[in-house]
């Protein structure tokens, strides 16, 4: 735990450093680079995550606890690419490879590929960083669906996309859908019951009817840290439909 806060702290020096560098630069446009934006969230989550340990509660659940490594998500999106699509504003994006790494706090996605625009030939390699947000369970179908957003993009040659800040322009260009067309959401198999079966108990001294009661399956919170998706899953017995009437 206390390695944890000592984390927190490095990670909300070295924001505040790269922001306050930022700001002495001159003519610098406001767009916070890739780094920074990286830099900026993990500061937020490792907040969270120190506060957390620090109250006792980073692994309190009273539900269902899945636990998913990165290494898996790393292989589905793998398994996928390369990943190609007209993402928007002209801009054409091919990702060629991908990793993952889930530590201090973010669930963090990076892909490597070439954007092009306007239907050139030549373009730029670039780089998308972005984070796992929103994660749904689907118990029915078995499927965590988790979706994507946008952190940043680099660019090896931004003269190569256009001008006015292209790279600004393809970032949120990505933010608004683009990513979608590429990468749309993740679902990773699980296996989580929706039902609660109670089998029949016939005997001298106890009988029990069987029952097959339907539960409701929400996902709580999601942390990620020590190269983990940690998914806490709340269970409870869905209402009842039957009707009751009172006693005349």
């Amino acid at each position: 735990m206390r390695e944890l806060r000592i984390a927190a702290a490095v990670v909300v020096g070295l924001a505040i450093l790269v922001l306050a560098f930022a700001q002495l630069r001159p003519g610098r446009p406001p767009r916070m680079s890739v780094r920074e934006a990286l830099l900026s969230r993990q500061n937020q989550e490792l907040v969270k995550l120190a506060l957390a340990a620090e109250n006792g509660t980073l692994l309190d659940f009273k539900g269902v606890l899945i636990v998913v490594d990165q290494v898996l998500v790393q292989d589905l999106i793998r398994a996928v690419t390369p990943l190609e699509a007209d993402v928007g504003s002209g801009f054409h994006v091919k990702i060629d490879s991908a990793d993952t790494a889930f530590g201090d706090g973010v669930a963090l996605v990076r892909m490597v590929g070439r954007a092009s625009v306007g239907g050139a030939s030549v373009g730029s390699q670039v780089t998308v960083l972005a984070a796992i947000d929103v994660v749904e369970l689907h118990p029915i179908s078995g499927v965590l669906e988790c979706r994507v957003s946008i952190l940043g993009v680099e660019a090896q040659d931004a003269t190569a996309l256009g001008r006015n800040d292209p790279v600004g322009r393809l970032t949120e260009t990505l933010t608004r859908g683009g990513l979608a067309l590429l990468l749309g959401s993740l679902e990773i198999p699980v296996s989580v019951e929706n039902r609660l079966s109670i089998p029949a108990v016939e005997s001298k001294r106890l009988q029990i009817a069987a029952e097959n009661l339907p539960l409701t399956i929400a996902v709580q919170q999601v942390k990620a840290f020590g190269g983990r998706l940690w998914v806490f899953v709340d269970a409870a017995l869905a209402p009842s439909s039957t009707k009751v009437e009172g006693a005349s």
